[in-house]
């Protein structure tokens, strides 16, 4: 079974919005947006105000994900509404990178933005039997260290996610795995799609075309 869609996290200042259009428009893509309050606009993969307004304006599906000091906050239980550099409404789905995530914490900071899905992420082997947001398997956290296993579908309808030293190089024997899986599924990439620390359109296609197959 293929994925419903590909999330490459880690759109930055240089990423081509043409380039992510026409992508987009050949394969299921969901770009994902790193925002941390002491990154923003320092380390390359956390875009700065300008570029933020030049991705959440481009128009493909689009994720958030929060980190740092926001994640911290967020299980806290307290507002950093007023301190997050973008409007969150404009994203699909909201990811919230802690350790130790409480979903209940999660889906309270969204109802101040939206509707939107929520992502958590879990280092265990099974995924949780919470439903109330996406859960996506990663143990690496953007390091590009690969998963020695995956947990199996927990079945149902439900959508998860794999993430974990996913890249072109690695791709088909991934998903010589995952495709054995039953059920609802999403994988996301961040190190294995970026070069000298840029992320990286063709790698994009590349794994794009090892899962789908070629667009025609």
């Amino acid at each position: 079974m293929k994925p419903e869609f590909i999330t490459f996290t880690g759109v930055d200042n240089w990423t081509s919005i043409d380039g992510m259009i026409a992508l987009s428009s050949r394969y299921p893509i969901e770009w994902g947006v790193l925002f941390s309050p002491k990154r923003q606009g320092i380390d390359p993969r956390y875009p700065h105000h300008a570029g933020l307004s030049r991705i959440m304006w481009s128009g493909p599906r689009l994720s958030a994900h929060l980190c740092g000091e926001y994640s911290r906050r967020i299980m806290a239980g307290e507002c950093i509404v007023d301190i997050i550099p973008a409007d969150l409404g404009s994203f699909r789905r909201i990811q919230v990178n802690h350790a130790d995530p409480e979903p209940t914490r999660i889906i309270e900071f969204r109802n101040g933005w939206g509707r939107m899905r929520c992502i958590a992420q879990t280092r265990g082997d099974e995924f949780p039997r919470d439903t109330s947001v996406d859960w996506l398997f990663d143990r690496s956290g953007g390091t590009g260290e690969a998963a020695s296993s995956w947990p199996m579908h927990p079945g149902g309808d439900r959508l998860v996610g794999y993430a974990g030293g996913i890249s072109p190089e690695n791709i088909r024997g991934v998903m010589s795995v995952l495709e054995q899986m039953r059920g609802r599924y999403w994988i996301d990439m961040e190190s294995g799609v970026r070069t000298e620390d840029r992320f990286d359109i063709e790698k994009c296609r590349a794994v794009c075309e090892a899962v789908y197959g070629a667009a025609r």
